[in-house]
């Protein structure tokens, strides 16, 4: 699969697509997402859940649903900078709705993998929340997962890799750049020495789903990538810590813990297999 079906996207991003819009663009973005953050937290946190953010169900929940702030910021940047709606940055609804269950099928494999292959470095998940709790947050997490990981796909890959295409012809430049931004927005100081593994790990899948969507030409297979991924991490088996609260299991140990780095170079590992996969899928 060659990158020309990325024109699906840079074509729509073409008109209004200077690079000083871009850049205003990703300015306000960081700006304005900043502020709404602000007003949420000013305004929501009484009627959080006693704890901090990310603890309990309802910690997580409130952390899901927070996205709402860079999206409606995206939202404006679209409309003021970019004179188009943000569902434009998807690609063609159709396609990108069979390629996204083509690669959720893939993925949801993928994650089956892990789940049985034994935990490297002699950890062993236990039990963290009861199943019926689980299943009664159940609904409401998935919702607000798929705005979590529909934001950030939107931003990242539909927004950013799209704009930049127009002006680079280079995927150095429109792949990497984002990813990189990516994966140091996730960076974590509490994991003291895993801190750039996991930051490593995160530039591994954010290359992977960018070159998903250029040689998709839409960001159904990144949201099926994204989605399972992050529903792995929150919602089945999750490591002790703040954003423990949605997880049946974790595993018991803080993600600073040196005895997680081969589970880190496992989990890079399903990356490149669901990367791959996903690549053959599409073909068809």
């Amino acid at each position: 699969m060659s990158y020309e079906p990325h024109d699906m996207l840079t074509d729509r991003a073409r008109h209004r697509g200077e690079l000083w819009r871009t850049l205003a663009g990703i300015a306000f973005l960081g700006v304005a997402t900043t502020a709404l953050m602000a007003l949420w937290v000013l305004a929501l946190s009484p009627l959080r859940t006693a704890g901090g953010p990310g603890e309990g169900p309802g910690g997580i929940i409130w952390i899901l649903a927070s996205f709402i702030c860079p999206l409606i910021a995206l939202a404006v940047v679209m409309q003021v900078l970019h004179r188009r709606s943000f569902l434009t940055l998807i690609g063609p609804f159709d396609l990108a709705g069979r390629q996204f269950l083509k690669v959720l099928g893939v993925q949801a494999g993928v994650m089956a993998l892990a789940l049985v292959l034994p935990s490297p470095g002699g950890l062993t998940p236990v039990a963290n929340l009861d199943t019926g709790v689980w299943l009664r947050w159940l609904v409401l997490a998935l919702l607000l997962l798929a705005l979590q990981v529909g934001t950030e796909e939107l931003v990242f890959r539909g927004y950013l890799q799209s704009q930049l295409a127009v002006k680079f012809r280079s995927p150095l430049i429109w792949l990497v750049v984002p990813a990189v931004l990516f994966a140091v927005l996730h960076l974590d100081p509490t994991a003291g020495g895993n801190r750039w593994p996991v930051v490593g790990i995160t530039l591994l899948f954010a290359l992977s789903v960018g070159d998903l969507t250029a040689r998709a030409g839409t960001l159904g297979p990144a949201l099926a990538m994204h989605f399972v991924n992050n529903f792995g991490a929150l919602m089945l088996v999750g490591v002790s810590g703040p954003m423990e609260g949605l997880a049946l299991y974790v595993f018991p140990t803080r993600m600073s813990d040196p005895a997680l780095l081969p589970s880190f170079a496992l989990e890079a590992l399903l990356i490149v297999i669901a990367w791959l996969g996903a690549r053959i899928v599409l073909r068809r």
